[in-house]
């Protein structure tokens, strides 16, 4: 474990254009839970798969919207936690110039990082799935929205009447933002990829756009399909590599 983290500390002294690709698994001691981890909200359960499927929310939306309540206030009071400042201190360093991220909370934005890419979207604003309408966070729309899916009721549009979502990605959507993603990710010396599985497209196919001389390494709690490609393993929590770096 030493000889990785020496490797890891060396290649971020080294670098100069460092991105990061993050999942579920940098805010789950953020108490946020993640989707396909040892205890994720897929294991064995069928009923999250229909959750996020764009194909169900359009004839249930009640559905998400009397099972989403709770988390989405979970999520909306996060925090970021060591992982995400670790991050930030690399911004501060001036060797992270971006976070690409699968994540839907705004954690590395509440931390600080000023370059974040969030392809699965974030719970700031809300989009009418017959208009397309974008309501943003703290007007008086949204705020009528969070009271209506606080009373697990499904809230509509004010200007079709059509059904508002949380501006994210759902299975059956595009990711927001994919070509910048993947211009960036040509333009690292270094990949840290963080608490992702590695196998949700698009987000999955980042890793192999490096370019030749740039080094890729990963952290996270089980193996990915990119291990064997990577100049450095890890899987260990990423808090518990931030301690041991002592880099905040």
């Amino acid at each position: 474990m030493n000889s990785e983290l020496d490797i890891l500390m060396e290649l971020i002294v080294k670098s100069s254009h460092i991105v990061a690709l993050t999942g579920a698994g940098i805010s789950t001691n953020s108490g946020i839970p993640d989707f396909r981890g040892p205890n994720g909200l897929y294991r064995g359960n069928n009923e999250f798969e229909k959750l996020f499927s764009i194909e169900y929310f359009r004839e249930h939306p009640n559905f998400f919207y009397s099972n989403f309540n709770e988390m989405f206030h979970k999520i909306k009071n996060a925090n970021p936690n060591k992982g995400h400042m670790f991050l930030k201190k690399l911004e501060d360093m001036g060797k992270l110039k971006v976070i690409i991220t699968q994540n839907i909370d705004g954690l590395h934005k509440k931390a600080g990082n000023t370059n974040v890419i969030e392809l699965h979207g974030n719970l700031e604003k809300f989009i009418c799935i017959s208009c397309y309408h974008l309501i943003e966070n703290d007007t008086e729309q949204y705020k009528k929205a969070i009271d209506k899916m606080s009373n697990k009721d499904v809230p509509h549009c004010e200007k079709c009447n059509g059904i508002l979502k949380p501006d994210v990605v759902f299975f059956g959507e595009y990711v927001h933002d994919l070509e910048k993603a993947l211009t960036e990710v040509q333009k690292a010396d270094l990949l840290l990829t963080i608490g992702t599985s590695l196998v949700v497209y698009p987000a999955s196919t980042l890793p192999s756009y490096i370019d030749e001389k740039a080094k890729l390494v990963i952290i996270n709690r089980e193996p990915t399909p990119y291990d064997e490609k990577a100049k450095v393993v890890l899987y260990e929590d990423i808090d518990v590599i931030a301690d041991k770096l002592k880099i905040l």
